[in-house]
């Protein structure tokens, strides 16, 4: 029997999968038939009318068992029409809000492709059309997120991994030594760890690293770099590793001797001795032990 129409006045719709479809588009009566509803339109690839259907459902049964469910399939929908930064932030929002999903693992797999994505040069929408410049920026949030959400799933160390890769790639090569610290320090037994070795090295023959106080990344890629050029004396980075090893050196060393000066400054002979003696046994290498050696004893000198 076929399905009697609406009034003629009211532009309804009808369709075998979803049948009538007012221009309203009023919510169905229970979570369940809205979740099937929007299904169907995710089904048949129309990923416009089905967002707009599950984010009535999120609106009006927030509550329900398939509220989880139409969080998750709001990404699928982004993610399908190519949109992967709103399919990212949309699976971020179903762990977050629903942590105990059925879909966790799924989701953090999928946000791992994306980042990969992201990683390889895709670029973004911004608008709804391809942004311009590679996201590669968007890379960091994507993979810090499975990090912070999932530290030890599946994906947990393969993420950090790549966190350190994208700030490689993005130039901040001291947050990618920090990043690949954390491969080394939380996943100790990864197969992961030469490799995040390795990428520190990369990372220090190629980064910046402030000569400040919070010397953690500076003496972090001095360590890796050394045991590097110990392990690898034949690799054709062996010769760089060396020089930037003897210039990390050489700005611990500074810093060593700034704050030994500091202390100096402020009468504090007892705490300068510390950092001058520091320099002269730990740096003795360096331009900076004679100085250190100097300033022991003029300081020898006022005892």
């Amino acid at each position: 029997m076929a399905a009697a129409a609406p009034s003629a006045n009211a532009a309804w719709v009808w369709s075998p999968q979803t049948g009538w479809v007012g221009p309203g588009g009023a919510v169905k009566d229970s979570p369940e038939e809205q979740l099937a509803f929007a299904q169907a339109f995710f089904e048949r690839k129309d990923y416009k009318r089905a967002i707009k259907e599950f984010r009535k459902l999120l609106k009006t049964y927030k509550e329900s068992r398939e509220s989880a469910e139409a969080q998750y399939l709001l990404g699928r929908c982004y993610e399908e029409d190519g949109d992967y930064y709103r399919a990212f932030l949309e699976y971020r929002k179903t762990v977050q809000t629903y942590p105990s999903t059925k879909r966790f693992e799924e989701i953090l797999e999928r946000e791992y492709q994306i980042g990969n994505y992201f990683l390889a040069g895709k670029k973004r929408k911004f608008f709804g059309t391809a942004a311009i410049i590679p996201a590669r920026d968007k890379a960091v949030e994507v993979f810090q997120a499975i990090v912070d959400d999932g530290p030890f799933s599946e994906h947990g160390q393969l993420s950090q991994y790549k966190l350190g890769l994208a700030h490689m790639s993005l130039g901040d090569y001291e947050a990618a030594v920090t990043a690949f610290e954390q491969v080394i320090a939380r996943y100790p037994d990864s197969p992961l760890v030469d490799d995040a070795r390795f990428q520190i090295a990369q990372a220090s023959l190629k980064g910046t690293f402030r000569a400040g106080y919070d010397q953690s990344p500076t003496a972090l890629a001095a360590r890796e770099l050394a045991a590097f050029v110990r392990e690898y004396p034949d690799s054709d980075l062996h010769p760089q590793a060396v020089t930037r090893l003897k210039e990390l050196r050489e700005r611990q060393a500074q810093h060593e001797f700034e704050v030994g000066r500091f202390y100096e400054r402020r009468k504090r002979s007892a705490s300068a001795r510390v950092y001058y003696e520091t320099i002269v046994a730990e740096f003795s290498d360096t331009a900076w032990a004679p100085q250190a050696a100097a300033k022991l004893q003029v300081l020898e000198q006022h005892m």
